[in-house]
């Protein structure tokens, strides 16, 4: 009987160690898959290629697959089918609107100018500031336009619509930061079980004796 309970105990430390290494491993696993995708969702965040550019007094068609935050960037340098455009970084005045095609709604684009909010190419022949935001509630065809004030045609400005870049930095950072906590919950949760069971333990076999 003695040895019987002996066994029973050894179990019990065996699933308790076991418990813990497996807590152990499964967070080893989300932080090194969470570590190692970070690098590469913030690269996707800051991909200029997802913006579109719109040369203006102007329009341009945008196919918007998703729901959620864009922005408009002001392009001082731009480079646009072979043309470069040079302009003061100062953002001009500008009425620009946006609308869902099939009802001819117009979506609110809310003058958000942010100096800091910037990005640049390496070769710095693009460098842009956000200007504008909007939400989108469903995605399909708009069409984004921008006309001087007066009506004239010149001078020529680059405007951008796409993601939020720091918007999707925040999001791939809160990602990341929820895969961080994911793994503590998990190694604390095994944590308190693989004790739990050895303590346990240890008391039935305090008592028993």
């Amino acid at each position: 009987m003695d040895t019987q309970k002996k066994k029973l105990s050894a179990l019990y430390y065996v699933l308790g160690a076991l418990s813990l290494l497996i807590g152990c491993l499964v967070t080893t696993a989300i932080l090194f898959f969470g570590a190692r995708d970070l690098p590469a969702s913030i690269a996707e965040a800051y991909d200029l290629n997802g913006l579109t550019q719109i040369v203006v007094p102007g329009s341009a068609n945008l196919a918007l697959s998703r729901t959620g935050a864009y922005a408009v960037y002001y392009e001082h340098r731009s480079v646009v089918d072979g043309v470069e455009y040079i302009n003061g970084e100062t953002p001009p005045s500008l009425n620009c609107i946006l609308t869902r095609q099939t009802t001819q709604d117009e979506i609110p684009l809310v003058p958000d100018f942010v100096e800091t909010n910037e990005y640049s190419t390496k070769d710095r022949r693009r460098e842009g500031k956000l200007l504008m935001s909007t939400t989108v509630d469903e995605p399909g065809n708009y069409t984004f336009s921008c006309q001087h004030p007066d009506g004239s045609d010149q001078p020529k400005y680059v405007l951008a619509f796409g993601q939020n870049l720091v918007w999707e930095l925040f999001r791939s950072i809160a990602g990341a930061a929820g895969s961080i906590l994911g793994s503590l919950v998990v190694i604390v949760v095994t944590g308190i079980s693989a004790m739990a069971i050895i303590i346990v333990v240890a008391i039935k076999r305090r008592s028993g004796s």
